[in-house]
């Protein structure tokens, strides 16, 4: 006879499955993402679930598993990434040993994001020990490399299995976060002629050109600032990274800038990249030079109703669970809810263990209360959406 939900739920047991996840050092770059899908696989297995592997690079693992429910019904998606940042130096603990202290697990990941894959798995595990009580499907996918260029996600897409809700488990102190802003990403060239700096009369100087660029980009920001989301706020533009020149006695003969776009809904790829081109022709006609622009990203910003279903369902679980009513808002980092919302039209909301301000900072924490309770709310979603 099966247990219920509640009665194979062991608070322990999900703590040393997180650890263990947090023990393996999938840290992106360069990308080891293998041995935590390996280990999750082999977890799942233990269970009787199946669980695949497949691979968007040698070596670059995603996973894929599907719970079944008692009858016919809708599909839930439950999404982590399993990359981690690079430890970094001066962590007053071992960052991948998992270390438990004063109510706090700490270790690269912990909160972004091994503990809400940890709480997915286990909410899965304990629905798959007490009979699947859900109708349709719960699926798990945990995909690598989100922390650099998304080529688990992109893998997804084109492979993708078609869902009726999805939940990425991102840190959000168990918030809920119906919307983010989109974001994109451009390369701008400005070309001179090398030449010694000290003995050329009339230099072609890339770094001037790419100044003049910069200056000419500050109208766009101005006007960007006028525009606004009731939710999301502002888009906005940045210039994020410079580099030109090969010694401090050389005419640089290229200098090259990072643009960082923050997108709201609406904002199309075609509009984004016509204002800045716009904007940067206008610069460079004034001093009579060219540009070359590289628009390499770009996902759009996501945003799901406060009213839909799945926002509503995850509020009940965060009701039962928690006793509290969950704030609803905004995720002011980005994930790859685009993917999910954008390309294959699953509704998605952004929910899980963990601050966004422990992300990539040392002695990365997640409180040990929260990976329980999203544990919990996890499952307590499968079983009232799922229905």
């Amino acid at each position: 006879m099966k247990r219920s939900w509640e009665d194979v739920f062991d608070e322990q047991e999900l703590l040393d499955i997180t650890s263990g996840l947090i023990r393996c050092q999938s840290v992106n770059p360069p990308g080891h993402e293998e041995v935590a899908a390996r280990y999750i696989k082999e977890l799942l297995a233990r269970e009787g679930i199946q669980a695949e592997l497949q691979w968007p690079a040698p070596g670059r693992a995603n996973l894929t598993a599907v719970l079944t429910g008692q009858r016919p019904g809708p599909r839930l998606l439950l999404n982590g990434h399993l990359d981690v940042v690079p430890a970094g130096e001066d962590w007053s603990v071992d960052p991948f040993a998992a270390t438990i202290k004063d109510g706090f697990l700490i270790g690269r990941g912990a909160a972004d994001m091994k503990s809400g894959v940890a709480a997915m798995l286990y909410a899965a595990i304990c629905l798959q020990r007490s009979g699947n009580p859900f109708a349709g499907e719960l699926i798990l996918f945990f995909n690598a490399d989100e922390e650099r260029v998304n080529l688990g996600m992109r893998h997804f897409v084109e492979h993708p299995i078609h869902a009726d809700y999805a939940v990425i488990g991102e840190p959000t102190e168990l918030d809920i976060c119906i919307a983010h802003k989109g974001i994109g990403r451009y390369r701008v060239r400005t070309s001179g002629a090398a030449a010694h700096a000290g003995k050329v009369k009339s230099p072609d100087n890339a770094i001037p050109k790419m100044a003049a660029l910069i200056a000419g980009l500050q109208p766009l920001r101005s006007h960007l600032q006028t525009q606004s989301h009731p939710i999301l706020g502002s888009p906005a533009l940045n210039v994020t990274q410079i580099k030109g020149g090969t010694a401090p006695n050389i005419i640089p003969q290229s200098c090259e800038i990072e643009i960082d776009r923050r997108l709201i809904p609406g904002e199309t790829r075609e509009r984004v990249l016509k204002q800045l081109n716009d904007a940067l022709t206008a610069a460079a006609g004034g001093s009579d030079f060219d540009y070359e622009i590289e628009d390499y990203l770009f996902l759009p910003a996501t945003l799901i109703e406060e009213d839909h279903p799945l926002v509503l369902g995850l509020a009940d679980a965060v009701q039962v669970v928690r006793g509290s009513t969950p704030v609803v808002g905004v995720f002011e980092a980005f994930c790859e809810a685009p993917f999910l919302s954008g390309d294959l039209g699953i509704p998605t909301v952004i929910f899980g263990p963990g601050s966004l301000l422990q992300a990539h900072v040392k002695d990365e924490y997640v409180p040990v209360i929260e990976i329980v309770q999203a544990a919990r709310i996890y499952g307590n979603l499968a079983i009232g959406i799922l229905q």
